[in-house]
C-alpha cells in the first residue's frame, strides 16, 4: 500500500518539528514522521525543556529517549533546557527563528493551540509562539492531534499510518521513563488511532490527525496526488 512513496518528487523537502517535551513528537506524529522519512524527507526536531519533571529522575533521561524514538522514524533532534510551566513565547520565538536558520524547513509542525484550562500550559505558550513564527516567515504549518483533549482541535488532514503502526508502537515505547501515563498505554494508542479512522467512515486501518493552518504546494504536487491512492485524505 502506497502512502507517502508517492512523494518522491519531493525528496529532501525538511520538516521541522517544535514540541514543548520529549514525547510530544511521537504521539501524534511518529507514523507520518515515519512515512515522510522514507520518502526522503529530512526530519528535524526541536524539543524544549529537559524533562525535569519526567517520571524519571535521572538527569538526561528524557533526552536519551528522544534519541533512540528518533532512529526509528528518522528523526534528528535539537534539546533546550527551559523550565517546564515556566518558559516565554518570546523565547520559542528566537530558538524557532534560530532552527529556521539551521534547518530550512518547508513545513513546521507543532501543537496545536489549546486554551490553556484545557491543554498544557507548555503546549499552549509553544503553539502560539511558533505560529507566530510560521506566519511572520511564510513556512507551511501543521498542528498534530493532543493526545487527550481534543477540545478546539478540528482536523482537516488524515495521514494514514497502518503500513507503519508498529513502529509507531516501538518509537512511543522508547520513552519508558512515561510509561505509567494512560496515553502512553498501548490500547490508548490504538483506539485513538483507530478513533481517526472511523472518523473517516474507515472500518480497518489507523491514522494521525493534522491541522493545516497554513499550507501552500506546488503545481507538481496535484499530479502526484492524481496518481495516488487514498491513504492521504485532505478536508477544507
Amino acid at each position: 500500500m502506497n502512502n507517502f512513496s508517492h512523494f518522491n518528487k519531493f525528496s529532501q523537502l525538511n520538516v521541522l518539528l517544535v514540541y514543548a517535551h520529549a514525547d510530544d513528537e511521537v504521539l501524534p506524529a511518529a507514523g507520518t514522521l515515519r512515512l515522510m522519512s522514507n520518502a526522503g524527507w529530512n526530519i528535524h526536531c526541536l524539543i524544549l525543556t529537559d524533562g525535569s519533571y519526567s517520571s524519571s529522575s535521572i538527569k538526561g533521561t528524557r533526552h536519551k529517549e528522544a534519541e533512540a524514538a528518533g532512529k526509528i522514524i528518522g528523526a534528528t533532534y535539537d534539546f533546550y533546557t527551559f523550565e517546564e510551566c515556566n518558559f516565554s513565547t518570546q523565547a520559542v520565538i528566537k530558538v524557532t527563528e534560530e532552527a529556521i536558520k539551521h534547518c530550512q524547513p518547508d513545513l513546521i509542525i507543532t501543537h496545536a493551540p489549546q486554551p490553556e484550562k484545557y491543554g498544557h500550559r507548555d503546549h499552549e505558550v509553544c503553539a502560539i509562539a511558533v505560529s507566530n513564527v510560521a506566519t511572520r516567515k511564510n513556512i507551511s504549518l501543521w498542528y498534530s492531534a493532543p493526545p487527550v483533549f481534543l477540545r478546539g482541535f478540528e482536523p482537516n488532514f488524515f495521514v494514514d499510518i497502518t503500513s507503519v503502526i508498529d513502529e509507531k508502537i516501538a518509537a512511543i515505547n522508547c520513552y519508558e521513563s512515561e510509561y505509567e501515563k494512560t496515553f502512553m498505554q498501548l490500547d490508548a494508542i490504538l483506539v485513538l488511532s483507530r478513533f481517526w479512522a472511523r472518523e473517516l467512515g474507515q472500518k480497518d486501518g489507523y491514522f494521525e490527525a493534522f491541522e493545516i493552518s497554513r499550507q501552500w504546494v506546488n503545481a507538481s504536487f496535484f499530479s502526484v496526488l492524481t496518481h495516488s491512492k487514498n491513504n492521504i485524505r485532505v478536508f477544507s
